[in-house]
């Protein structure tokens, strides 16, 4: 969506989220193999021997049509006009997962795979998803059925995975409160490197209003990758819960204005609640209370005063991939299912 404190993204392409994309599957392992290829190259060139360049050069080739194919997936956009596609959204018996983020934020939160590491098939590069994927891929294995996300009327390049709803910068708003209340679950991505927008914000106010906070998941980036913003996006995650403790402080909010929100709440949430690799949040009904840790996966805590629910956080010890997110992601969407409409 667009917002009023960040860079706004109108004609965002989606082509920089790509060369992000193909710079972390490339990486300076495959810039090695492809400069050592060159190299032989240029020994077979004069007269040196054939066999290995050739073994070599076969495995990149497999590597290159592997990555060929993985990003045709990757780039397959389904683009649809957000008005034709809410009608039959809302509809009685209609099931789908919203994700929502900013606009122009497609694509730029990019994941280990599991589909495959650095190998010699894969010419020296890795597999990697986009949170978009991660989020829509675990949805479809629940439930069969497609996610949707709104997108800038100029987007061009996006991950595949999921459905594109095409909305104007001004006329967003009615159609996607529409989505909020009937989505069966919904997904906030927050970006890397970006404050919560004014827009984002509107959005929370809508779920809290439409009593949609139990179909909510909040995730982050990776924390264990240098330069992904993840300090900022957990950050930003404090700040939702502390609104989402004192809903209050978004009842009254004026148009194009962000909540007012207390920092001491921030803090408490930041250092004292929230486990330091905190990849996301789904808020449940109050289950009494219960207060669990693990350090290998789930934590369920309520929150403070003023919060009548409870929430599931993730967080491991190990690299976080696509399959560190699942289980938040599956319990999310399965506790969803359960939840009163």
């Amino acid at each position: 969506m667009p917002g009023t404190n960040a860079r706004t993204s109108h004609g965002e392409s989606g082509a920089r989220a790509v060369v992000l994309r193909l710079w972390r599957n490339i990486g300076c392992y495959g810039l090695f193999n492809l400069a050592l290829l060159l190299f032989i190259a240029g020994l077979v060139a004069d007269g040196g021997p054939v066999v290995l360049p050739l073994l070599v050069l076969a495995l990149f080739v497999v590597g290159v049509f592997r990555m060929v194919r993985l990003l045709r997936y990757t780039l397959r956009v389904r683009v649809k006009k957000i008005g034709d596609v809410v009608p039959d959204l809302v509809a009685p018996g209609a099931r789908f997962c919203l994700i929502l983020r900013p606009f122009g934020s497609a694509g730029y939160i990019i994941v280990r795979s599991g589909r495959g590491r650095r190998t010699l098939t894969l010419g020296g590069m890795k597999v990697t998803s986009t949170m978009e994927q991660v989020v829509s891929r675990a949805w479809s294995d629940v439930y069969a059925s497609e996610a949707y996300a709104v997108v800038d009327p100029g987007l061009a390049l996006a991950p595949g995975g999921l459905v594109y709803m095409r909305a104007e910068h001004a006329e967003w708003k009615e159609p996607v409160a529409r989505l909020i209340e009937a989505a069966h679950s919904i997904v906030l991505i927050l970006p890397p490197h970006q404050e919560i927008r004014t827009s984002t914000w509107w959005e929370v106010r809508k779920i809290i209003e439409l009593r949609r906070l139990e179909r909510l998941t909040v995730v982050l980036p990776p924390y264990d990758v240098k330069g992904n913003g993840y300090a900022q996006a957990r950050r930003e995650l404090c700040k939702l819960l502390a609104v989402v403790e004192d809903p209050l402080c978004l009842v009254h909010l004026a148009q194009g204005t962000d909540p007012l929100i207390s920092g001491e709440r921030v803090d408490y949430y930041e250092q004292d609640m929230l486990p330091p690799r905190t990849l996301g949040v789904h808020f449940f009904r109050n289950h009494g209370g219960m207060h669990q840790y693990r350090d290998d996966g789930p934590i369920m805590f309520s929150f403070g005063t003023g919060v009548d629910s409870t929430s599931l956080v993730l967080r491991r010890k190990s690299k976080v991939s696509e399959s560190t997110y699942r289980p938040l992601l599956l319990a999310a969407y399965r506790s969803d299912a359960e939840e009163l409409p």
